[in-house]
């Protein structure tokens, strides 16, 4: 009977709005905000966590497998050199946060138009062990052949430099093995250790500057 009232009287007064249709309607615009509201704050968690994921790939420099060169980003005088690189007297340096072999290593620095760096005085060695990461290992361009004797890439005298071994290295004198810089907490500079070639280590690429750039 009430039922029946509420209907005439919709339908005898034609303004006169349907409560229940008023309140789908109210109930339809929450539902629609709160879902509007619910994609903006996934929005902005996605976003964040993205930002968060970069920066931390970025701080970790590339620690995989990838053999995509990435410089170290070391915030120092690159003067003359190209970006990534950094400067020290007459040679631009880049430090390849990179694994590889050193026949890889060598091969990445010469597309680069340099070569694996030589180690030609303390002071330089003192420089590099500033820029490049503590603990680290880096190949150089030393590489010793099957009968022993050590060149370096560049073709520089190996017995006319001053050679900067760790303590009991190289420790084997009759194998073919390559030089690396060695990580260390316990000493200002990095030395000099042999591994095998195959190692996967990161490396210091060398290109001098043109005696015009001096």
């Amino acid at each position: 009977m009430q039922s029946n009232k509420l209907s005439d009287d919709v339908e005898g007064n034609p303004d006169r709005v349907d409560p229940f249709y008023q309140q789908g309607k109210v109930a339809c615009v929450m539902f629609t905000v709160l879902l509007l509201l619910s994609f903006m704050v996934i929005g902005i968690v996605t976003g964040l966590n993205f930002k968060k994921s970069s920066q931390e790939d970025q701080t970790r420099g590339l620690l995989s497998d990838d053999i995509t060169p990435i410089p170290f980003q070391y915030n120092g005088d690159r003067g003359l050199c190209s970006d990534g690189w950094v400067l020290y007297r007459n040679s631009c340096y880049l430090i390849m946060n990179v694994y590889g072999t050193w026949e890889l290593s060598k091969s990445l620095c010469h597309n680069s138009g340099a070569h694996l760096m030589v180690v030609n005085s303390e002071e330089e060695l003192e420089f590099i062990s500033r820029v490049v990461q503590k603990r680290a290992d880096y190949w150089i361009g030393l590489k010793r052949d099957k009968m022993g004797q050590w060149s370096w890439i560049n073709g520089d005298n190996y017995y006319s430099n001053p050679h900067f071994w760790d303590e009991n290295q190289p420790s084997h004198w009759d194998t073919e093995s390559c030089a690396h810089l060695t990580g260390s907490d316990t000493v200002h500079r990095k030395l000099m250790h042999e591994a095998d070639c195959h190692r996967q280590l990161y490396h210091i690429c060398e290109r001098k500057l043109e005696k015009g750039m001096r």
